[in-house]
């Protein structure tokens, strides 16, 4: 049952995604995917398997489930998130934005926990939304960041 479920939140996010209104372009949005992509998967490797605060399930329908949740489902969430956060201008309507990405990452951790994915040794659901903040906060430094590469490149082609 967690499988169909993950099979069907991936394929609503993207969708989501899809249709949301962005302010980054697709070579941008590509970028910060692929490096929270590589970031999840780097973070769950060492807690995981170095540190042992979280086990994850032997089973191999449940791993796929894990696997979407890492590579797919928390990077999407995190291009919403960083799209949607450049829409704003309102702060309320940030923090509003911020609570309710933190919100739908716990929820997915909540989702992983209460189907057996992962089962929490030396972890708990206050460190994971740490970690998950973190994973908010990274990627609008990176969208931050590559916004200001743009607009560096477009002032050193008006001087030319």
């Amino acid at each position: 049952m967690a499988l169909p479920t993950a099979i069907v939140i991936s394929v609503y996010l993207l969708l989501g995604l899809y249709y949301s209104k962005k302010q980054l372009s697709f070579l941008q949005n590509s970028l910060i995917f692929m490096i929270i992509s590589i970031a999840a998967r780097n973070y769950t490797t060492i807690m995981s398997m170095q540190l042992k605060w979280f086990h994850l399930t032997e089973d191999s329908l449940l791993f796929l489930v894990f696997l979407l949740h890492r590579d797919v489902i928390g990077p999407i969430l995190v291009l919403i998130f960083i799209n949607g956060y450049w829409t704003f201008h309102s702060g309320k309507m940030k923090v509003f934005l911020y609570i309710i990405f933190l919100i739908c990452l716990q929820l997915m951790d909540f989702f992983s926990v209460g189907f057996g994915v992962i089962t929490y040794t030396k972890w708990s659901f206050l460190k994971a939304g740490l970690a998950n903040s973190a994973f908010l906060f990274a990627g609008l430094g990176l969208s931050k960041g590559i916004l200001y590469f743009k607009r560096e490149r477009s002032n050193y082609d008006n001087s030319i």
